[in-house]
C-alpha cells in the first residue's frame, strides 16, 4: 500500500518533527519571516521548506535539505513577496581633464599671477615659505645683514672719512708751512685743493655739499 501523501499544511510542532529540529527553531523561523502561515495558524509546507532551502548549503546553525531551485522569471515562488528592482545607481561625476597628454602645453608658472590655478598657487606658497626660512636662518648665521643698516653704516663711514681729510690740510699746514718756511696760508689753499680733487676721484656721498664743509 502507497504512503499517504503528506499534509500541505501542518502545525508548527509537527513541521519541526519534519525538519528534525526544535519547536524553538521552528518558532525562531517564523519570526524571521521563513515561514509561511495560513489564516488558521498552520505552516503551509510547500511555501515554508522553499524558504528554508533558499538558503546556502552550508549556513550557520545547519544545512540545507535540498539544492535551491531555480525560478523562472515568470513563475513567482509561494509565500514569498516579490522584491522591488534596486533603482540604478547614479554615474559618478566625471573627472576634470588634467594636462598631462604628451605635447601638451605646460602651465607656466608665474609667481606673480594672482590667478593661479589650486595646485601651482599652493606650490608658490610653499616655496615662497621654505625662501623666508631660509633667509631667517642666513641672517640669524650671521650671513646676511639688514641692507638699509648696512648702507647707512657706509654712509656714516664714508662721511666721516671724508671731514677728516677735508679738514686735515688747515690741521697740518702751518706746521708743513714753518718747516718749509712758506706762506701757511698759500699751502693750505694747495693742499685744499689736492685733497678735493683725491676725494672727486673716490667718489663722494651725493647729499653732502663739499664747499659747505671747506667754508665751515
Amino acid at each position: 500500500m502507497a504512503d499517504p501523501k503528506p499534509a500541505a499544511f501542518v502545525s508548527q510542532a509537527e513541521f519541526a518533527r519534519r525538519r528534525g529540529v526544535s519547536k524553538k527553531t521552528v518558532t525562531e523561523w517564523k519570526q524571521r519571516g521563513l515561514l509561511t502561515m495560513t489564516e488558521a495558524g498552520l505552516v503551509d509546507v510547500e511555501a515554508s521548506e522553499w524558504n528554508l532551502d533558499q538558503r546556502p548549503a552550508t549556513y550557520r546553525g545547519g544545512v540545507a535539505h535540498r539544492p535551491v531551485r531555480a525560478i523562472p522569471r515568470d513563475e513567482e515562488p509561494v509565500g514569498r513577496p516579490t522584491r522591488p528592482a534596486a533603482a540604478p545607481r547614479p554615474a559618478p561625476p566625471a573627472p576634470e581633464p588634467v594636462n598631462d597628454e604628451v605635447g601638451a602645453d605646460p602651465v607656466e608658472f608665474d609667481p606673480d599671477n594672482p590667478n593661479l590655478p589650486l595646485n601651482l598657487a599652493a606650490q608658490r606658497k610653499e616655496n615662497f615659505l621654505g625662501l623666508l626660512r631660509k633667509q631667517e636662518h642666513a641672517v640669524k648665521q650671521g650671513a646676511l645683514v639688514d641692507r638699509a643698516a648696512a648702507e647707512a653704516a657706509f654712509f656714516d663711514e664714508a662721511r666721516a672719512m671724508r671731514d677728516a681729510w677735508i679738514a686735515w690740510p688747515a690741521r697740518v699746514a702751518i706746521e708743513m708751512a714753518d718747516a718749509l718756511k712758506i706762506d701757511a696760508r698759500e699751502l693750505t689753499q694747495v693742499l685744499s685743493d689736492y685733497v678735493n680733487k683725491h676725494l672727486a676721484e673716490l667718489g663722494e656721498p651725493s647729499d653732502l655739499d663739499l664747499s659747505r664743509h671747506q667754508q665751515s
